[in-house]
């Protein structure tokens, strides 16, 4: 009968795992790049929020300021409409 040769499993790393060192760069590049796209997008969600939650009041405030500078003189100067 033949001698089995005993299998050792896991003794030696193979190949992959020394290539995929360098992708280990790679991938903590991207996980930059998506973690900074993802603060972008919070932020531009936060500031449009911001901005659509105050246009009514800058909208009726520009509004009242807009009516007083065109009839403002009429009062001033006429003496009223």
């Amino acid at each position: 009968m033949a001698e089995e040769q005993e299998v050792f499993y896991y003794q030696v790393l193979p190949s992959v795992v020394d290539t995929s060192v360098a992708d280990v760069a790679m991938f903590k590049d991207l996980e930059d790049d998506i973690k900074w796209k993802a603060q972008l997008l919070a932020r531009e969600t936060k500031l449009s929020s911001g901005v659509l939650s105050t246009v009514s009041i800058g909208f009726a405030t520009g509004f009242i300021i807009a009516m007083i500078m065109m009839l403002g003189p009429f009062f001033i100067f006429k003496g009223g409409i």
